[in-house]
């Protein structure tokens, strides 16, 4: 790839950019709440096995240990269509990727022939747990954390990893974090008149913030999740889901302009191929009919996400306004299923948006011709029909 679509992709975060060496700032909320939660046991196993990988280790291989991942809008070589593609590369200096290196398609199948060419007929047997891995990250649409921990216990198969593959930048976190506040302030005022007393209220909504940032229950939450009607057992499960759709809460809010403005480029002039003149009536009806296509496959996965998000409100606003549980506690239950289904939507076009920004100039260049049109129009229908 060339140095600019390089220094992109590495500016563009977990989203489409996964660097295993890569640490956030260790005083954010996250690192932090995460060391204060390894206990000593855990501790002691990560030193044990020294000729083992690290626990920390997203990966055995050593060349895939500091190697970057990337997600690219691809040509198929064969039958000229956009895909999304998963890529590796191999940094030649891992504490400047952006000098670059070799990259390779990341196909669990085939990256240990590759590496095994690179390093001149060395044999490169990647592990099981590698292979994991790798599966899971041409299986999902971004790298953003939620949607590699609603993987997690496949990821982890064979062996654990550490947490810090797990994190979000301070900035978002902190804007998901007051999404999950606002919630449990209220969710905590309407236990209060179930017996909640006044003075612990600030610590109970403390205590139900921070079950939902960890996923995990603590002795605040008890008497809270017992007012919402969840079941002992499944309230580990349940808070990672009701993270997860908390982030992408946010997310959608951070992509309305890009949806609307995208929109609206289709429903223009400008989406209308340069040479469309030069296609006959045949080939000018094809075009239309592939752009038709590509304009409902985008609104449908836009709706599909906001229909979620209306239905986790609605069900949110029963428990708080009516003090009906059952709504929300539904919604819960399923809430795992939900954000994968709202992760598929938001990464497909988060892909579909970067590949209108490269064709059109960030919406600039006009009438782009019957051939970039048409794969744009296919990758955007095949990426999203099916979801």
């Amino acid at each position: 790839m060339d140095r600019d679509t390089l220094t992109y992709l590495l500016k563009s975060g977990k989203y489409l950019c996964f660097n295993p060496i890569d640490t956030d700032d260790p005083e954010t909320d996250v690192v932090r709440h995460h060391a204060e939660l390894e206990s000593p046991a855990q501790s002691e196993e990560a030193m044990s096995g020294a000729d083992g990988p690290e626990i920390e280790d997203l990966f055995d291989n050593a060349y895939l240990k500091g190697s970057v991942f990337f997600k690219e809008v691809a040509t198929d070589d064969r039958t000229g269509r956009l895909y999304t593609s998963t890529r590796v590369l191999m940094a030649y200096n891992s504490d400047v990727p952006r000098e670059g290196g070799p990259s390779f398609e990341a196909s669990p199948g085939y990256l240990d022939k590759y590496l095994t060419e690179y390093f001149g007929g060395v044999e490169t047997i990647l592990t099981n747990h590698d292979r994991c891995v790798l599966d899971i990250f041409n299986r999902t649409p971004t790298f953003d954390p939620f949607m590699l921990m609603a993987q997690r216990q496949y990821i982890e198969r064979f062996r654990p990893v550490g947490d810090r593959h797990f994190y979000v930048s301070a900035s978002v976190s902190r804007e998901v974090r007051s999404i999950i506040g606002q919630k449990a302030r209220q969710l905590v005022q309407l236990a209060a008149n179930a017996g909640v007393e006044p003075d612990k209220i600030t610590a109970t909504v403390g205590a139900l913030e921070d079950a939902i940032w960890l996923t995990e229950t603590n002795e605040g939450t008890s008497q809270v999740f017992h007012e919402m009607g969840i079941p002992l057992g499944e309230e580990d499960n349940i808070l990672l889901a009701w993270k997860g759709i908390s982030y992408y809460e946010y997310m959608l809010t951070e992509f309305r302009i890009d949806y609307i403005t995208m929109l609206k480029w289709l429903g223009s002039g400008n989406s209308y191929p340069s040479d469309i003149e030069l296609l006959g009536e045949s080939g000018a009806t094809d075009i239309y009919s592939l752009r038709k296509r590509a304009k409902s496959a985008l609104r449908n996965s836009y709706l599909k996400a906001a229909y979620i998000m209306d239905n986790y409100q609605k069900s949110y606003d029963d428990l708080v306004q009516l003090q009906d549980p059952k709504p929300f506690h539904s919604f819960l239950k399923n809430a795992r299923t939900h954000f994968e289904q709202l992760g598929m939507c938001v990464g497909s076009f988060g892909h579909a948006n970067n590949a209108w920004k490269a064709l059109t100039n960030y919406g600039h260049l006009k009438r782009p011709n019957a051939q970039n049109l048409e794969k744009f129009y296919r990758f955007v229908c095949d990426l999203m029909e099916l979801k």
